[in-house]
C-alpha cells in the first residue's frame, strides 16, 4: 500500500471513540505484521488469531477476534508453533474488552503472564495546540537515514522498538522517524506508522529522549513536528499508546484518552521446559472462568498440592482465580487444600479475611509476590491502591525489602510510579516508627 501526500486520500475522518479505537488496532497489526516480514520473520492467520515470529526483535499476537469454540484449538496451534521455535518474548495484544471475553483465562491456563494496559489516545490534528516553538539549540528533523541504533541511552534504538531500521528499509513509504539534534548529536527520536482506508491513521511510536535531555520539552517538539507531519500528509488523526510518564505531555499538545487495551506476555521458555498437561490447562481455564463442573471433574484427581503448584507462567490456580475475580473458584480451590494469601483474599475482594490473614500469619506482610518479588506494598504502590498500602504498613511491612528486578524498595515504587498518597502513607508510617 502507498502512502501519498495528498489531502483528500481515504483516511479515517469524523470518527467516534469505537472507531477509533478500531483503527489503532489495525495501525499496530499492520505494523507488527510488516515489521516481522522485514526482519525476515512469519506472519500466521487462522481462526481470528493473527501471531508473527521474529528470532531478534520478539513476536506479537495482534488483535485477535476469536470465537469461543474456536479459541482453544487456534491456541494451542499457536502455542505449539512458538515451541517449535523457542519463543521467549510473545506480546499478546487486544483491545478492551478482548474476543472472547474470557481469553484471559485461556492465555494464562497455557503460560502467558498478565501484562498492562495499553493507553489509547488520539489527537484530532484540527484540534492540536500549535503555540509550541523548539527549544534553544535544537533541531527536530524529518530523517529516515540516520541511524539511531548505537545512541547511548536512547529509548527504543536499534530493533528493540516498535519500527526496526529493516522496516524503514523495506517499506520506506508507511513510516517517517523525526530525530532531535543538539549540536549534531542524537537526543532524541520519535516515528509515525501510516495507514490508509477507512481505518487510515498515523499511529505514533519509539517516542524517547536521552536522559540528559529530559524535561527539557524535546519529546514535546518531537510530538508537535510529527502531528505537523502528519497533517501536512492528509490525517485528520494521530494515536498512539501512551504509559504514565508521557500522557501528560501528549495532553498538552491536545491528545484525547479514548481507551485501555488489554496484553499477555510470553516471556522465558517455562512453557516449554513445564508444558501443562491438556487436563491442567482444562483446569486452569477452569479456575479463571469460574467454571465449578469442570473444577469438581477434573480437579478431584489432584492433589493439594498439585494443586498448588506454580502454572508455566509462575501463577498458581488460586492467584489464576484471584486475578480474574472468580470467589467461587477460589472457594472450591480453599475447600481442597490450596492456600490463600492475603494478596489473592484482596484481589478476590475478601478485604476482612486479607486482613485476618496477616494478623494470623507472622511474616505474611513480607511475602514476596511473582517473579520480580515485590511485597504487598511494591504491589500497592505500582497499583495505586491506598487501601492495600494501609494494609501492608498496618501489618508492619518491611520497608527496606527490594524487589528483584530494580532493587527498589516499596518508597522507591512510589516515587516512580508518581504515587504522592501512598508516599505520604509510607512517610508518615516511618516517622512514627
Amino acid at each position: 500500500m502507498s502512502i501519498t501526500p495528498a489531502h483528500d486520500q481515504a483516511v479515517l475522518r469524523n470518527a467516534r471513540h469505537t472507531q477509533l479505537e478500531q483503527a489503532v488496532a489495525d495501525n499496530h497489526r499492520q505494523l507488527f505484521d510488516l515489521n516481522a516480514k522485514a526482519l525476515g520473520g512469519t506472519v500466521h492467520s487462522a481462526e481470528g488469531l493473527t501471531y508473527t515470529y521474529t528470532r531478534s526483535n520478539g513476536s506479537a499476537v495482534t488483535f485477535p477476534s476469536m470465537t469461543e469454540e474456536a479459541a482453544g484449538a487456534a491456541l494451542d496451534a499457536m502455542m505449539d508453533y512458538y515451541r517449535t521455535q523457542q519463543a521467549d518474548n510473545v506480546g499478546y495484544w487486544s483491545l478492551d474488552p478482548p474476543s472472547p471475553a474470557n481469553i484471559g483465562a485461556s492465555l494464562l491456563a497455557r503460560g502467558f503472564q498478565p501484562g498492562w494496559q495499553p493507553c489509547w489516545m488520539a489527537l484530532d490534528l484540527g484540534t492540536m495546540h500549535t503555540d509550541y516553538t523548539v527549544p534553544d539549540n535544537v533541531q527536530i528533523l524529518a530523517d529516515n537515514h540516520t541511524s539511531v541504533n548505537r545512541i547511548k541511552d536512547l529509548p527504543y534504538a536499534g530493533n528493540g522498538g516498535a519500527l526496526s531500521d529493516a522496516l524503514f528499509q523495506a517499506y520506506p513509504e508507511r513510516v517517517q522517524r523525526f530525530i532531535a539534534f543538539r549540536e549534531g548529536a542524537v537526543i532524541g527520536q520519535c516515528c509515525l506508522f501510516f495507514t490508509t482506508g477507512p481505518d487510515g491513521i498515523a499511529g505514533m511510536y519509539n517516542v524517547g529522549v536521552i536522559p540528559s535531555a529530559q524535561r527539557q520539552g524535546i519529546g514535546k517538539a518531537l510530538v508537535v513536528a510529527a502531528c505537523r507531519f502528519a497533517a501536512e500528509r492528509g490525517y485528520q488523526y494521530v494515536m498512539l499508546n501512551a504509559n504514565h510518564m508521557g500522557r501528560p505531555v501528549y495532553e498538552q499538545v491536545g491528545f484525547q484518552f479514548i481507551g485501555y487495551g488489554c496484553t499477555w506476555w510470553l516471556i522465558g521458555w517455562r512453557y516449554i521446559t513445564h508444558a501443562a498437561t491438556p487436563d491442567m490447562v482444562n483446569l486452569a481455564e477452569a479456575a479463571g472462568k469460574g467454571d465449578l463442573g469442570i473444577l469438581e471433574r477434573l480437579g478431584t484427581a489432584f492433589t493439594p498440592e498439585e494443586l498448588d503448584r506454580p502454572l508455566a507462567n509462575g501463577m498458581t490456580l488460586m492467584q489464576v482465580a484471584a486475578h480474574l475475580h472468580q470467589p467461587a473458584a477460589a472457594e472450591w480451590l480453599i475447600n481442597h487444600g490450596v492456600a490463600c494469601t492475603a494478596l489473592d483474599a484482596w484481589d478476590l475482594g475478601w478485604k476482612d479475611r486479607a486482613a485476618d490473614i496477616l494478623a494470623t500469619h507472622p511474616g505474611e506482610a513480607d511475602r514476596r509476590y511473582f517473579d520480580w518479588r515485590g511485597t504487598l506494598l511494591h504491589i500497592a504502590a505500582q497499583r495505586d491502591d491506598i487501601a492495600l498500602a494501609q494494609l501492608a504498613l498496618d501489618a508492619g511491612t518491611d520497608l527496606s525489602i527490594q524487589d528483584k528486578d530494580h532493587d527498589a524498595t516499596p518508597l522507591g515504587w512510589a516515587h516512580y510510579f508518581n504515587r504522592p498518597a501512598i508516599i505520604a502513607l509510607i512517610k508518615k508510617y516511618m516517622d512514627n516508627n
